[in-house]
């Protein structure tokens, strides 16, 4: 019962994230910073999750990403399994992960992420892209609070 509610809430989450990154994201672009709802959900999840199971989710937001962009599935898929490692990782450790500790984590996740991204399917102009990194990176942080609320009120910590 457990493990198939947090399964179904993961699904569901994905599911959605996956569906507003195809269309909502572009549409709420600031700049060249747009919100990435699988990363959020990502670092969402994870932290609430093991590290294997962070690990999962983190190479399966990367493939799905990469399936919606339609490039560099390589890069997207290692660089979200590495945050999804340590994102889970970071669940482990005796630290209660509140909705603050839940921005802050995605906004340095999403600089870590972009950061290896960039050495894996390099930009064609660098500075552009980091100054995207933390647009984006800041929009993902302040995205994270209201997911961390959602989830933590779908998955009491009974049962995670």
């Amino acid at each position: 019962m457990t493990f198939g509610r947090v399964l179904l809430v993961c699904v569901a989450l994905v599911w959605v994230a996956g569906g507003c990154q195809q269309v909502v994201s572009p549409a709420l672009s600031i700049g060249s910073a747009q919100p990435d709802f699988l990363f959020i959900v990502l670092c969402g999840l994870a932290p609430l999750t093991s590290r294997k199971a962070g690990t999962v989710l983190g190479f399966v937001t990367g493939v799905i990403l990469g399936a919606l962009v339609g490039a560099n599935f390589v890069g997207y898929a290692v660089s979200r399994t590495l945050a999804g490692f340590f994102l889970g990782w970071a669940g482990t450790i005796d630290v209660e992960f509140n909705a603050v500790a839940a921005a802050v984590a995605c906004v340095l996740s999403t600089i870590l992420v972009r950061l290896v991204f960039m050495f894996v399917a390099p930009p064609t102009a660098i500075a552009p892209f980091l100054l995207a990194t933390m647009g984006t990176a800041i929009y993902n942080g302040v995205l994270a609070i209201p997911l961390h609320l959602l989830v933590t009120r779908l998955v009491p910590e009974r049962e995670r």
